[in-house]
């Protein structure tokens, strides 16, 4: 027993002494308490527009019904059906309600590529309709082109095949770096002249390959086993997936070459994933958060491949609506490359 304090002390020591952990312990009540509750709640801030097939006033009296919801974003009248449905395939609109020329039920579209997503905007937008038009009676509807498996499988599919691209060409990168380092295989390869660039483009290229292939496996089992086709180009889907790749594969030797062993390795990357994860809107639509939070999706990896999986899985949606997202993810892969190769140089 007398030793025990002298044990705590050591472990204390040891924890305040190791950076990395330390603010993990610091930063996880933040997080996870602080933070991700913005991220998963229930509300839902809905952009909708009403058109108005009657032309009465009765599209005018909509609009200004809705707009004084807290939870109606924005509203207006729509040119036309048409303009709108490409406005929801576009993910500009959450909702569309149409009112008839015979001036019977109105009809609410929802975007329903997330459920729950289209069920609270389908609950607002009723809730503030039930005066203006409580004698007609409303028809819900989804768009059906975002009605794509059962029960919201597809969309949660799209986030697992990413996760699971991520954890291959993060992690294994990690701790093949962590490996060679400890086994001074790096500083074998160092002393042969081979330059820091070549080595971290190697190891960037042939782990995006193996992250390619598991996508590959991927979508054929999700296929197989779901039926998940991809509405947009399978190009477009897998050129996103060597830009993510990218960045991760970077990310994960930026951590090994940061860490001082495998299991430092393995606690920053678990701490990493968690937070950006659930900042990716992966489980909650990303005007749940704050806009401070929000924010954070510009420096979020996650966040852009699974907002363009989806769009092109499940919505058919191409490289020229989705740029900037190749664009951000090849940009968060450069900076942290040209870090790799710096660190690899002071190191050595």
């Amino acid at each position: 027993m007398t030793k025990l304090p002298h044990i705590l002390k050591k472990e204390f020591l040891q924890l305040v002494r190791t950076p990395a952990l330390l603010a993990i312990l610091i930063l996880c009540p933040v997080i996870t308490v602080g933070l991700v509750p913005f991220g998963l709640g229930s509300k839902v801030r809905v952009k909708a527009e009403v058109v108005d097939k009657s032309f009465s006033n009765a599209g005018y009296d909509i609009v200004s019904q809705l707009a004084v919801s807290k939870h109606i974003e924005s509203v207006k009248l729509s040119l036309s059906e048409e303009v709108s449905m490409k406005k929801i395939e576009r993910g500009e609109l959450d909702a569309v309600v149409i009112i008839p020329e015979n001036g019977g039920n109105c009809v609410i579209i929802a975007d329903a590529s997330h459920i729950v997503t289209g069920q609270n905007a389908v609950a607002y937008i009723s809730r503030e309709l039930v005066k203006p038009v409580q004698k007609k009676g409303f028809e819900v509807t989804t768009h059906i082109k975002y009605a794509t498996g059962e029960d919201n499988t597809h969309y949660y599919l799209v986030s697992m095949i990413v996760l699971l691209i991520a954890i291959v060409g993060c992690c294994l990168s990690s701790l093949s770096v962590v490996t060679e380092r400890d086994n001074r295989i790096l500083e074998h390869f160092r002393s042969t002249g081979l330059k820091a660039s070549a080595y971290v483009g190697s190891k960037v290229l042939f782990f995006t390959l193996v992250g390619l292939a598991e996508l590959i496996v991927g979508l054929i089992l999700a296929r197989i086993e779901f039926h998940l086709n991809v509405a947009g180009s399978y190009l477009d889907y897998f050129a996103l997936g060597i830009c993510f790749l990218f960045a991760m594969v970077n990310m994960g030797m930026l951590i090994a070459l940061h860490s001082k062993s495998v299991v430092q390795a393995i606690y920053v990357l678990v701490f990493l994933f968690m937070m950006m994860i659930l900042l990716s809107t992966m489980f909650a639509p990303l005007d749940n958060m704050t806009p401070l939070w929000a924010a954070t999706r510009f420096i979020n990896p996650f966040f852009w491949v699974v907002d363009g999986s989806w769009k092109i899985v499940l919505k058919g949606m191409g490289f020229s609506a989705l740029w900037l997202h190749y664009l951000l993810l090849i940009v968060m892969g450069a900076v942290m490359q040209v870090l790799n190769i710096l660190k690899i140089n002071y190191s050595h």
